[in-house]
């Protein structure tokens, strides 16, 4: 592992590239991991030695890796005064299931993965509410896919753009060109090219969402944020009136927009905004 600190504003934080085997995928990843440090008693802002760490899985888009938050936001900077962990894995273009023709990424991300960083760092929260899985893109959908798949282990949910999820992409994949590169991923993923003939199946995701608070007493919080000028939009749409329609609001669900299309610019803004109001409300 490779380590380099980050001091702010009486913060301190190491930032760790960890290369590992995974017996679930059956071979090697990595994960890249911003963790609060205390060094020559300066530690992190309002935190003291006996506390444990929340937890903020930051998942990656379809296109990216384990590196890509911190080389296109500011979140280590965002993570500093919170005295939050972050922990950022790798899963290709899996959208955090476990593929037909694939690695069970679902399976690592949601079981393998926890309990390896459980026992590498042992100040990790083992509180359900102090773990927060957020991502965007297909990591948007992934931290929705995860966290209500496993209501038990997430306290928040924030997805950023969802926008790649079955059976929503036909509400604006034709309308980007193209398609013959994500039917031949919905291949490995689903076993079919059409994510859409997946309505009703284990893999609809609006499913998933009202089954979950029928099942599950305790279900996390749900924090939605769009960009009104994203192709994605219809999806954001779809997702935001499913949860409305839940009575009596069991995810405690919000959503936010604002101007931007799906880049960077967007995601670093709302990142921030729900570290500093979600997270930062939390008591940390």
């Amino acid at each position: 592992a490779a380590s380099d600190v980050y001091k702010r504003q009486g913060s301190l934080l190491a930032l760790m590239h960890i290369n590992f085997h995974s017996d679930v995928l059956n071979m090697d990843t990595k994960i890249c991991v911003i963790m609060p440090q205390r060094m020559q008693g300066i530690g992190l802002a309002g935190s003291r030695d006996s506390e444990s760490y929340p937890v903020l899985w930051l998942l990656h888009g379809r296109s990216d890796d384990d590196t890509i938050w911190m080389r296109r936001t500011s979140i280590e900077r965002y993570a500093a005064p919170l005295g939050i962990m972050v922990i950022m894995p790798e899963v290709s273009y899996s959208r955090y299931l476990n593929m037909v023709h694939g690695p069970r990424y679902f399976d690592y991300i949601s079981r393998e993965l926890p309990e390896f960083c459980e026992k590498l760092f042992p100040k990790m929260s083992r509180k359900r509410e102090d773990h927060y899985i957020a991502g965007l893109s297909m990591g948007g959908g992934g931290a929705m896919w995860v966290g209500l798949q496993k209501p038990e282990q997430y306290g928040t949910i924030c997805m950023l753009s969802t926008g790649g999820i079955a059976p929503l992409e036909g509400l604006w994949r034709s309308k980007s060109g193209d398609d013959t590169f994500y039917r031949k991923c919905n291949e490995d993923i689903y076993g079919t090219p059409d994510s859409d003939s997946l309505a009703g199946t284990e893999y609809d995701i609006l499913k998933l969402i009202r089954e979950t608070a029928k099942k599950h007493p305790v279900v996390p919080k749900v924090y939605h944020a769009m960009g009104t000028e994203d192709v994605r939009y219809p999806v954001a749409m779809k997702i935001k009136e499913t949860f409305e329609s839940i009575p009596g609001n069991p995810y405690d669900y919000e959503y936010h927009e604002g101007p931007g299309v799906h880049e960077w610019v967007f995601w670093d803004e709302w990142i921030h905004h729900f570290l500093d109001t979600v997270v930062q409300k939390g008591g940390r």
